[in-house]
Formats: C-alpha cells, structure tokens, sequence
C-alpha cells in the first residue's frame, strides 16, 4: 500500500508515461535509436526537494538540467516540450554503462481520463513549439524527476525501487515527441510531419537516454508530509 502511495504522488507531479514500445522506422532502427543518431543529452541535478508518505519511506523530487546537443551532421528539428518520465538510478556511472540499475522506472502503463488537444501544425516548424539545432547547436530545459527513498537501509532490496541514503547517479529518458498520448489527442503522425519539415531539418521523435547525473540522499534533510493525490471520483467525507 505503500508503494502505490508513492506511486501516485510522484505520478501526480512528474506526470504518466506513455508506452514507447519496439517500433521500428523504416530504415530499421527503433525510436531510441533514431533518436540518438540526432541528440545526445547531458543531465544535470539543480535541486532536490523531500517528503513522506509515512515514517519509513520518504519522496525525492529532483529539478533536472537538461542539454540537448545536435549529434548528428545536419540540422534536427526538436520539440520544446520535453517529456522525461523514465528513471534509472544506479550505484556510480560503471554500474549504470553496465546496466546494473537499483531503481529502473521504464515503461510503465497507466490510464488517464483527460486529454489536451494538440497544437495544429503549419507548413514549418513554429519557432514556439520547436527549436532548429545546427550540426554541434545545443539546447537547453528542465524537467523534474524523482526517486523513492528508505529510512531504514535494510528495506531499500534489489527490486523493491527504494533507495537507502547516500550517493547515486540518475539517467532520466528523453521523449523528444511530446504531442501524443498520454499528454495530448493528436490526429498528427509525426512521420508526415518528418516529411513536411524535411527542408528545415530532421524531426526528433523517440526516446533517447541522458548521461548519469550524480546525485546524493542525504542524511538528514527537511521532510514534510506529502499531499496525497485524490483520485477522480473519490468522494470527500
């Protein structure tokens, strides 16, 4: 019960992730892939914020620096609105380039009832909305992030997503397509939009993973009770 506590308060204020899936584009690569042949992404942890839902666990919400750099020999046409739902954490960045992640928040599913309407789409890219890197160009957003942690360090076991106190690095993953499910209703196929903006650069639209980003739990810190999201149609007593 708890962790579904957990899970809604950091659902309610870093958002719900949308399935990314193993598609593949037509030359073969998958949305990861061709994302990272366009952006790579540099993280940076800015601040971090604590609450808890009971005596044993606790929330860290984390502001997040990210840099978006041009990766590839042309222009690429990136979307404003970052989307970085997915979490890794693990113990330093060897760990993590071997995959020996503590926490891995990847691709979860969730339902939500409300969508916004997406912007409609001229026959360029609105300098509103998008951003035009060159070859080398960078951009720069933040976003926020979060991971769970354990006052007691015996609790914080493989698999269980909390993290006892001390030094970490966090990967969040990138999704460059923010004008989709679950965030927007969108008639808009980002493949069209590839082929419409083709003069301008190449269209970014699938997820791509930051460097580590090192972080710490500390040992004591301010640590209010958290705001339990209420759920639609709860009714108040």
């Amino acid at each position: 019960m708890r962790r579904i506590r957990l899970l809604l308060l950091l659902i309610s204020v870093l958002g719900v992730p949308h399935e990314v899936g193993a598609q593949q584009d037509q030359d073969g690569a998958s949305p990861r892939e061709q994302a990272e042949k366009l952006v790579t992404v540099h993280a940076e942890v800015l601040r971090q914020s604590y609450c808890h839902v009971d005596d044993e666990a606790f929330t860290a919400f984390m502001d997040v620096r990210l840099q978006f750099t041009n990766s590839s020999r042309n222009s690429v046409i990136l979307a404003q609105d970052i989307k970085a739902p997915f979490v890794h954490v693990a113990r330093n960045a060897e760990a993590g380039q071997r995959r020996e992640f503590l926490v891995s928040f990847d691709d979860p599913h969730f339902l939500v009832a409300d969508l916004s309407d997406a912007p409609v789409f001229g026959q360029k890219p609105d300098p509103k909305l998008f951003t035009v890197l060159s070859a080398g160009e960078s951009f720069e957003t933040a976003v926020q992030s979060g991971v769970f942690g354990v006052n007691d360090a015996a609790k914080a076991t493989k698999g269980s997503g909390l993290l006892a106190k001390g030094s970490y690095v966090l990967q969040v993953g990138v999704i460059t397509w923010p004008y989709r499910y679950p965030w927007f209703a969108s008639k808009t196929d980002p493949e069209e939009l590839s082929q419409r903006w083709s003069n301008y650069g190449e269209l970014a639209t699938g997820l791509v993973y930051s460097d580590f980003a090192p972080f710490t739990l500390p040992e004591h810190f301010k640590n209010p009770r958290c705001p339990i999201p209420k759920q639609k149609g709860a009714k108040s007593r």
